[in-house]
């Protein structure tokens, strides 16, 4: 019992962590979006913004980078930071070097060796008992035996793109006022989602987007509805949906463990208690039903008893009324035979 409370205690503790971590983490910024108030926003401006999201490619190989070939690491941040797609665009020299080279991804362990280990279990039955041993191997005391310290990976750098969009709005309330802000919104390697609506964008990539992305949606001088937050009028969003993947990741690892823990706890400290107190009280009544009929039954032999020698001692006090009878024709009989007078 004490260690069932002391299990239940320990995991409400880290299903409380786990549900509030999440839920502070991914959706209270959500429902407090869901308060901005509405308003109608109109474009100022709005452009596309691209810039360089490099990344590694490692792969499957083991192989080691060439002798003096860069970190990987800071090869991407020299060129997310300091090279732009539009300027590269504009002139050839301004394009990074880096893109499909090999750089030097560090220490990677290729490859584990492992002992193989046993677990066996007996199962016994029948009378006289027959007892059968079955036993599963699996790999155990692995170790790291192949590894490299300069993982060779190609560099790669694809476009990302960002919206930038500048609005003005009324807010609402007392001491209403035009108030300016910007949003930003990004959306990684998803050209068609940001669309490009420009006379370079080429009609194939234009065709391939399905008709209108957010900047074809957001041009100057468009107006559209949109949420400022009243408490910093800089903070706007045209969208405050709330997410649904977000709040099934809050439900599935948050929600459900700390209410099955709760679940467990109230059935520990509830349920279990009142089913001892049902028999209990079962147990005591059955017992003072027990006490009373043997009670019962001895009030009744002694009131039968008393009775009886009630009528015993009665039969010696009082003469029947025969006898009384009897006694009384004697005593007419001997006046008659003697005169009166006479002795």
């Amino acid at each position: 019992m004490r260690f069932a409370l002391k299990l239940l205690l320990v995991l409400l503790v880290a299903s409380l962590g786990l549900f509030f971590g999440l839920f502070f983490g991914l959706n209270y910024p959500e429902v407090v979006r869901s308060g901005w108030s509405l308003t109608r926003c109109t474009v100022l401006a709005s452009a596309i913004d691209s810039r360089y999201c490099c990344e590694k490619t490692c792969g499957n190989s083991c192989a080691s980078a060439p002798l003096g070939a860069p970190q990987c690491a800071a090869q991407i941040s020299s060129i997310n930071s300091g090279f732009s797609p539009s300027a590269c665009a504009a002139n050839a020299t301004a394009c990074p070097t880096g893109p499909g080279s090999i750089c030097d991804g560090g220490y990677h362990c290729c490859g584990n060796c492992c002992s193989t280990c046993q677990s066996c279990s007996s199962t016994c039955s029948g009378t006289p008992s027959t007892c059968s041993q079955s036993c599963k191997s699996y790999s155990c005391n692995c170790r790291c035996c192949s590894s490299t310290i300069n993982w060779g990976c190609q560099l790669s750098c694809p476009v990302c793109y960002a919206v930038n969009v500048d609005v003005t709005y009324q807010t609402r309330g007392p001491g209403s006022r035009a108030q300016n802000a910007t949003y930003r919104q990004d959306f990684k390697k998803d050209l068609g989602a940001a669309q490009v609506r420009c006379t370079t964008t080429p009609l194939s990539v234009r065709a391939l987007t399905g008709g209108q992305g957010f900047f074809d949606g957001h041009i100057t001088n468009s107006t559209s509805f949109c949420y400022y937050d009243p408490k910093d009028g800089s903070q706007v969003r045209f969208d405050v949906k709330m997410t649904p993947w977000k709040w099934a990741i809050t439900a599935v690892f948050g929600a459900l463990p700390l209410a099955a823990t709760l679940c467990a706890l109230a059935y520990l400290f509830l349920v279990v208690p009142a089913v001892f107190a049902v028999r209990r009280r079962r147990a005591g009544y059955g017992s003072a039903r027990g006490a009373g009929a043997g009670d019962g039954n001895g009030n009744g032999d002694g009131a039968q008893d008393g009775e009886g020698k009630a009528q015993e001692g009665a039969g010696e006090t009082v003469p029947p009324p025969y006898s009384a009878r009897r006694d009384s024709a004697r005593g007419d009989a001997d006046e008659a035979g003697s005169p009166s007078g006479v002795p």
